[in-house]
């Protein structure tokens, strides 16, 4: 008895060790389902189905027909009802019209008086639509100077006519004409030219320079005197840009052929800061117009930088 209790606590049976009686059972039931489906697969095959005769119209219940037939049954409209006429009533006698009564004029709204800015602005508005056509006047040719030769008399004594309250004291004599209205008390001795030397030649050979072949060069004093004298232009097409732009400002090299007489045969665009091909078009026309007066040199090419800034 104490050996079979030492063995029972010695050897216990684990829950997951195999049962026999349950390893057999399972093999039983499994042999049993594969018998089963074994003898189905022979006899299913050897069953004829029969075939729907796709030929044969289905045919539709009864009370379906009757639906359908009640659908497309028409309905009457009712019979439109009788009109009666109703007796036309008698007119109302038109009164009187009342006379109508003129209506007084509107006053007409006075109009407003333009205030000082309005005004400025219009005169803002023309100056600017005119500005291209302000054009200094082109330089003369200096060369053209003829020599005058002194053979009169000298006057006594000549007065000038003065709008002052200093105009009661004489005047010497005089050698050259001027623009002034003068009364002489005495009398010229001939009537012959008057000799004046001027300094113009010394200026013109200012704006002449010798290049290496031996002929005449257009100086930069010249250059730079015709664009000086037509500033005023070129910059009003800029301020006239940058009211729209006012970021606009920048560098412009202008690249020039000038002819001996003064006038821009060509006129480009070497290099721009300004981005703005509107405005150069405008300043390239304008500096077309410029005359650098007609001088004896060779064909002048090369570039002219502008710096547009706003002030």
């Amino acid at each position: 008895m104490a050996s079979y209790l030492l063995r029972s606590v010695v050897n216990p049976i684990l829950p997951w060790e195999k049962d026999q009686e349950e390893t057999s059972r399972y093999y039983r039931i499994l042999v049993a389902l594969l018998v089963a489906s074994l003898i189905l697969s022979i006899i299913i095959p050897f069953l004829e189905v029969e075939k729907p005769d796709r030929n044969r119209a289905t045919s539709i219940p009864p009370r379906l027909v009757k639906m359908v037939l009640e659908q497309k049954r028409e309905v009457k409209p009712p019979p439109p009802p009788e009109v009666i006429e109703e007796e036309p009533e008698p007119e109302p006698e038109p009164e009187k019209a009342e006379e109508e009564k003129p209506k007084e004029p509107e006053p007409k709204p006075e109009p407003k008086k333009e205030t000082a800015k309005e005004v400025a602005k219009k005169h803002i508005a023309v100056f600017d639509a005119l500005a291209d056509l302000r054009d200094p006047d082109d330089m003369q040719d200096l060369r053209k100077n003829q020599s005058l030769s002194n053979d009169a008399g000298q006057a006594q004594t000549v007065t000038r006519s003065l709008i002052t309250k200093k105009a009661t004291s004489g005047s010497g004599g005089i050698q050259v004409a001027t623009a002034s209205r003068s009364s002489g008390t005495g009398s010229l001795a001939g009537q012959n030219t008057t000799n004046v030397e001027s300094e113009i030649d010394d200026a013109l050979e200012n704006t002449k320079r010798v290049t290496k072949s031996g002929s005449l060069k257009r100086s930069s004093e010249n250059i730079n005197l015709a664009f000086e004298s037509h500033k005023g232009a070129i910059f009003t097409l800029y301020q006239r840009a940058l009211r729209k732009d006012p970021s606009l400002q920048g560098r412009v090299n202008f690249r020039l052929t000038i002819d001996p007489s003064g006038k821009v045969t060509q006129c480009s665009i070497d290099s721009t800061e300004l981005n703005n091909p509107a405005l150069e078009k405008r300043l390239i026309a304008r500096i077309k117009r410029i005359n650098f007066g007609a001088l004896d040199v060779a064909v002048w090419e090369g570039t002219y930088l502008i710096n547009f800034f706003p002030s």
